[in-house]
C-alpha cells in the first residue's frame, strides 16, 4: 500500500465490491446483509452519494476475504 492508495480508497473499495458481485453473482443488497450493514448504505456508497464508516468498510472486507 502506498500514499496514493488513500486518495483512491473509495474507488478501490467500489472496484473490489464490483468484482465480488461479478465473482459470486450476489446482489448489492445480499452483500450488505451478509456483511451486516444496511443495504441502502452500500447502495449510496456505490453511487458516490455517501461514505461508509471504517466499521462498515471492515465488515465488507471481512466478507470479501472469506
Amino acid at each position: 500500500m502506498n500514499n496514493e492508495d488513500l486518495v483512491y480508497l473509495r474507488r478501490n473499495v467500489q472496484k473490489l465490491v464490483e468484482e465480488y458481485i461479478q465473482k459470486t453473482g450476489k446482489t448489492q443488497s445480499k452483500i450488505a446483509n451478509e456483511a451486516g450493514i444496511h443495504p441502502a448504505q452500500l447502495l449510496l456508497f456505490m453511487r458516490d452519494e455517501r461514505g461508509l464508516t471504517d466499521s462498515s468498510l471492515m465488515k465488507l472486507g471481512k466478507l470479501i476475504n472469506e
